[in-house]
This record gives structure tokens, sequence and C-alpha cells, in this order.
């Protein structure tokens, strides 16, 4: 081999292993990162899953003071890991039920459900593929029990 080209298998053979680190740390970031937002997703979703059980839990007919204090647990938690589009429809959504509210409707509280569910699922899939604008959401009452039923 040459004196020559002596240093140029040196600098190949030390360009491709700075390569090859490069390499690996750039692909062990970017799996990380989708891990660590895989992992933010997962906590969101069980949170909004909460808040929407508690919200089952308050529905006329069912609320008690455990599914109350439930309930407002579950808001109060959405500080924690909601983006602020969210937490404005949350708030929104709880002037609207308010008791303190004295022109709460029905469609108002559908409306103001309607947008929190929607910045949830915005927040949970940003490529948006649950943006259907013409569906609407409700939540839905279990039965009560007849009397001599239960």
């Amino acid at each position: 081999m040459s004196a020559r080209a002596m240093p140029d298998a040196v600098f190949t053979a030390a360009a491709s292993v700075i390569t090859a680190i490069i390499a690996a740390l750039i692909t062990y970031s970017l799996t990380r990162r989708r891990e660590h937002e895989a992992d933010w997703r997962k906590l969101k979703f069980g949170q909004y899953q909460e808040l929407l059980l508690a919200m089952s839990g308050i529905v006329e007919g069912r609320s008690t003071p455990e599914a109350q204090a439930r309930y407002s647990d579950a808001v109060n938690s959405m500080s924690l890991v909601s983006p602020v589009p969210v937490l404005r429809a949350l708030r929104d959504f709880q002037d609207q039920i308010s008791c303190k509210n004295t022109a709460r409707s029905q469609e108002g509280h559908d409306r103001c459900l309607n947008a929190l569910l929607r910045a949830m699922r915005a927040d949970m899939d940003p490529n948006g593929a649950f943006a259907a604008e013409d569906f609407e959401f409700r939540l839905i009452n279990a039965p009560q029990p007849s009397v001599g039923e239960a």
C-alpha cells in the first residue's frame, strides 16, 4: 500500500465509523421521541376516558355525591395533561352546565359537549382522522329501573 493510500483508507474508515455513530444516535433519539409521544398520548387517553366515565356518572338521574366528587377530580386533573384548546372547551362546558348559569339549555350543553369531545379527539389525533364535522356526540343515560324492578 502506498503512503498516500494509507491516510485515505484511515480517513474513509473513520468517516464510516462517525457516520454510523451519528446514524445510530439520530435513530435512537427519534425512537425515544416516538416512545415518549406514545406514552404521553396513552396518559392523555386515560385521563380523557376518566373524564367521560365521570360525566356518565353525573347525567340526569344518576348523580350522587360520590359521582360529583369523581367528576370534580377528573375535571381538575385535566389541567395536568390537556392542551389549552381542550381546557378552554372544558371550561366552556363547565360554564354551560353550572347551576349558576341561568341560561342553561340542552342545545348549549350539546354544543359545548361536542366542542369538548372534538378538542380531545383532535388532541389525541393531530392528523385529523376523527374530524367528522357533521357528527354530533351525546352522552346516553342508562335506563332507570321501574318501581318494583330494583
